[in-house]
């Protein structure tokens, strides 16, 4: 078993796949920039009824923070026994088959291996709370130790502190660069994951040509010699490297395809998606090397990865959100604030998903946030442009697009609009209507921003809405948003300082959102 030639496909998988993400972000974002921008004539000949654009009056919804609170608890204890299950099942195969003496399992150093194996729990928590890959890398660290710990414990006999750190570093050290490398940039971090089995197809072809090339290289074919002779040694090898991709062209198409085609259906949501690809890649990482000493029989750490979608399927009732009209956040936002958003986005938006649905108008500001398998490949397919409204009129056909029912794991989904210059105005409109709470960043916000004293005076005049979060900071000029909402009536509009968005407050704002603050 070439256990190198294995792991230099896996390597050359996630180059490519960190290669081609960062080609296609930039794509997409140029084109959704182009679009943006775009000014078409309007489509009278859509037969959409002006009546479902206009919307309808809404019942009001309850806004519950204890629920979210608990339901926040509650996936995160959900992430961590399913790390301790697969790691328990990846340490009873490991002392089972590939350690070689079954004799060495016994409950307490399966236990205690099993928590080693565990450590992607870490992994899992910084996904679900969205934490930066700083604090990540930080939360793995602390485990870690935690772990040496709990190994130097329950060890027989005495073990040198630096091999427990090797044997440990040696566990995470792969997995945590593969991860590292198609997650850590805000750029690709949506787009990699959906196009890592792709390009692990692509790359396992390329290495295996290879190594068939290789194998013959005592006696090559006529076709090979000719080939060399004609290019050169270096473009021949390159050509056979890159010529399974032409066999491959429509396999990958159909895996993308299925994957988009899965997403739409609800078979998976984006963190489990994102929970079974890393913890895919760290059980390859343990499995691949093992090949060597223990033969085929080492695959079998690869089973424990079943439990997710399995946990996903028995679990689904369970996680069910227990709120059956669930409420709808507006997520507006000052343009050109993109660090600030993204910010605000993990750490409020993605808690809000717990509760309810979140639209809001699309923008590049937070693609590395709302692009979804169904988003890149409708990119991928050259129909990106379908997805904006050109008139008035289709803007109750998207709305009815929305996806408004919780996925499998019981979290909602982000549903964008997407809009020209022309069209965005009635799209605000229609999404007002739809919504029952109103998150609005206005740190950065001048009075020169005609876009946002817009929506300023929409928001001040619908009547349903419950509560209208603005957020400010010492750049805002809050004067003149106040004289924009002025006659809105009393209690609608809730100022939070957003100077700093620590962890306080985060909370506040959380707080606000769920009908739990007082006005400012």
């Amino acid at each position: 078993m070439n256990t190198g030639a294995i792991l230099t496909a896996l390597m050359l998988g996630v180059l490519l796949t960190a290669l081609a993400s960062w080609a296609v972000s930039g794509l997409y974002r140029r084109r959704m920039l182009a679009l943006m921008r775009a000014a078409p004539a309007p489509d009278d000949t859509r037969t959409t009824d002006a009546p479902a654009a206009q919307g309808v009056a809404r019942p009001t919804v309850r806004l519950d923070l204890s629920a979210n609170h608990r339901a926040g608890w509650r996936y995160a204890l959900l992430l961590g026994g399913l790390s301790l299950l697969i790691g328990i099942t990846q340490s009873v195969l490991a002392l089972l088959f590939v350690y070689g003496d079954p004799g060495l399992l016994s409950p307490g150093r399966a236990l205690t291996l099993g928590a080693v194996y565990a450590w992607p729990m870490a992994l899992c928590w910084g996904l679900l709370r969205r934490w930066s890959w700083l604090r990540t890398l930080g939360a793995i660290g602390l485990y870690l130790l935690v772990m040496l710990a709990l190994v130097s414990w329950r060890s027989v006999s005495p073990q040198p502190l630096a091999d427990a750190l090797t044997w440990l570093g040696g566990l995470v050290l792969i997995p945590v660069s593969i991860t590292l490398l198609i997650g850590a940039s805000g750029r690709i971090r949506a787009v990699a994951p959906y196009l890592l089995p792709i390009c692990l197809l692509l790359a396992g072809a390329s290495v295996l040509a290879l190594q068939i090339l290789v194998s013959g290289v005592n006696d090559p074919p006529r076709w090979l010699i000719a080939l060399v002779g004609s290019v050169g040694a270096v473009p021949a090898i390159a050509l056979l490297a890159l010529a399974p991709w032409l066999l491959l062209a429509w396999p990958a198409w159909a895996i993308a395809r299925g994957l988009a085609g899965a997403y739409r259906a609800k078979r998976f949501s984006d963190l489990w998606y994102l929970m079974a690809a890393y913890w895919f890649v760290v059980l390859a990482a343990t499995a691949l090397p093992a090949l060597q000493g223990a033969g085929l029989i080492a695959l079998t750490q690869l089973l424990p990865w079943l439990w997710i979608p399995l946990a996903g399927w028995a679990l689904r009732g369970w996680l069910a959100p227990a709120n059956a009209a669930p409420p709808t956040l507006l997520v507006l936002r000052v343009f050109q604030q993109d660090a600030g958003v993204q910010a605000l986005f993990d750490r409020v938006v993605e808690r809000w998903r717990l509760s309810g649905n979140t639209v809001l108008i699309a923008g590049t500001d937070l693609l590395s946030r709302t692009l979804d398998p169904d988003d890149l490949f409708t990119f991928l397919n050259g129909r990106l442009a379908d997805r904006f409204v050109a008139s008035e009129a289709q803007i109750g056909e998207r709305l009815r697009d929305f996806d408004l029912a919780p996925d499998p794991d019981g979290r909602y989904r982000v549903n964008e609009c997407y809009c020209f210059d022309s069209t965005w105005q009635p799209a605000l409109a229609a999404l007002v209507r739809q919504a029952d709470v109103v998150l609005m960043d206005l740190r950065g916000f001048q009075a020169r921003n005609q876009g946002c004293r817009h929506e300023l005076g929409v928001l001040a005049a619908a009547s349903h809405l419950q509560r209208v979060v603005l957020l400010f900071d010492g750049t805002t000029e809050r004067g003149v948003a106040e004289a924009d909402v002025g006659k809105a009536p009393p209690g609608r509009f809730v100022w939070v300082d957003a100077q700093r968005l620590d962890q306080r407050r985060v909370r506040e704002i959380s707080a606000a959102l769920l009908g739990a603050a007082q006005a400012k």
